[in-house]
């Protein structure tokens, strides 16, 4: 009786419509990861419980009366970094005050803080701004800026130690944010708008914050996947087209790997996984572990190809002889990656285990697409180039030296 691999390859490339049949429903999963994966985990996803609660428990529960706004340094979206060494003067505080009117004028802008904001009380118990107007002497902004370094929460936070570095916290509008420019470089004209007017004066202005950071990363993060997965790919097309000398070959191979990276892409979409290594590493090593598996299947169909053996029987023929090499490659491949779920990285937790997934998919891939794809008109004179390919003309050469290992 023949060895359950045999038997499996042999039932998988006779029943091409059951193999069909799955290539679509994994790649309809994937489709739908890649769209919107919500349609499927929405149906899994349990109503949040309400529940109703007096305001005036909540009130004294959390120990705040609701009329107080307690202040918080690092709760704002953007932060407008103003330099200057006129700061504490009559035309930089005119100045200051005009950038700030003009930011908050922005629709994007909610709320907007600065030093000048920050409660301050005199001997009657009224509030002032720190900064005094505009018509005060220098000695009152000498004494607004003793003051400005006393103060805890301006000191050190809201105004360097030397008074040259000014902080405006902003709080975005969520729903008039509508560009990466509003959030970055729209901030920054409008402070330069309001210089321009004061050209005695020395101002320079720089963004940062959680959203500008975050618009930051993104834009680096896109810009390397794209590069990495460009190189990845064209070095593994390139290989590929070394190997095997021919281009149906290299197209037939190139369809494994591919259908694998889209599966995997799709895939772990569902799990909502935000993971640079996972986004720009994975695609191009679920491709290498499937190139690595379709080789060797492409090079056994070739040499039974140039044997002689009609398309079917070659493709039948080549995945019992080494569909059993294949999957225990990819088994202990999954294993090494799988043990990176061990780790204490979240990061590296998830990488593994998209990894897994990823060489589960691949090989999937392989067993099914290259034994379809060379038993149809795409596997037409498949074996043209088998003497010019790297691998077929030395494999030969080290026939012996395996033999001798292997005895």
């Amino acid at each position: 009786m023949a060895p359950l691999s045999v038997r499996l390859a042999a039932w998988s490339v006779r029943n091409r419509n059951l193999m069909w049949c799955l290539l679509l429903l994994i790649s309809a999963f994937a489709v739908i990861g890649h769209i919107d994966p919500r349609i499927v985990t929405s149906r899994f996803q349990t109503a949040p419980v309400e529940t109703s609660q007096d305001p005036a428990d909540a009130e004294s529960a959390s120990g705040t009366s609701a009329r107080v706004q307690p202040i918080s340094l690092s709760a704002s979206d953007a932060v407008l970094v103003v330099e200057s060494p006129d700061i504490f003067s009559s035309r930089g505080t005119q100045a200051l005050r005009q950038v700030a009117a003009r930011i908050e004028e922005l629709p994007q802008v909610e709320r907007l803080l600065w030093m000048d904001r920050i409660p301050m009380l005199n001997i009657f118990g009224l509030r002032e701004p720190l900064l005094p107007k505009a018509i005060a002497s220098e000695g009152r902004f000498e004494a607004a800026r003793d003051k400005a370094m006393r103060h805890p929460l301006i000191a050190g936070q809201l105004l360097s130690d030397d008074g040259q570095t000014t902080l405006m916290l902003i709080t975005f509008d969520k729903y008039n944010l509508f560009s990466d420019a509003a959030a970055t470089t729209q901030l920054r004209s409008a402070a330069e708008d309001v210089a321009r007017d004061f050209p005695d004066l020395q101002f320079r202005f720089r963004v940062t914050g959680r959203v500008p950071a975050m618009i930051s990363a993104i834009a680096a993060h896109e810009d390397n996947q794209w590069k990495y997965q460009t190189i990845g790919y064209g070095v593994i097309f390139i290989m590929t087209l070394i190997l095997f000398r021919g281009l149906r070959a290299v197209i037939i191979v190139a369809l494994a790997p591919a259908l694998g990276v889209f599966w995997t892409t799709g895939i772990i979409n569902f799990f909502e996984i935000n993971n640079p290594l996972v986004d720009v590493i994975l695609p191009i090593l679920v491709s290498l572990v499937g190139l690595t598996d379709g080789v060797h299947l492409m090079v056994q169909i070739r040499s039974l190809r140039a044997a002689g053996l009609p398309r079917d029987s070659a493709a039948e023929e080549g995945l019992k002889q080494v569909g059993m090499a294949c999957f225990l490659t990819s088994l202990t491949t999954a294993v090494g990656f799988g043990s990176l779920m061990m780790a204490d990285s979240k990061w590296v937790q998830e990488f593994g285990w998209c990894s897994t997934i990823g060489v589960a998919l691949s090989f999937i891939a392989v067993v099914t697409v290259i034994p379809i794809a060379s038993s149809s008109w795409l596997g037409n004179n498949l074996h043209v180039g088998h003497q010019l390919g790297l691998i077929d003309r030395h494999l030969q050469r080290i026939g012996g030296l395996i033999a001798w290992v292997l005895k």
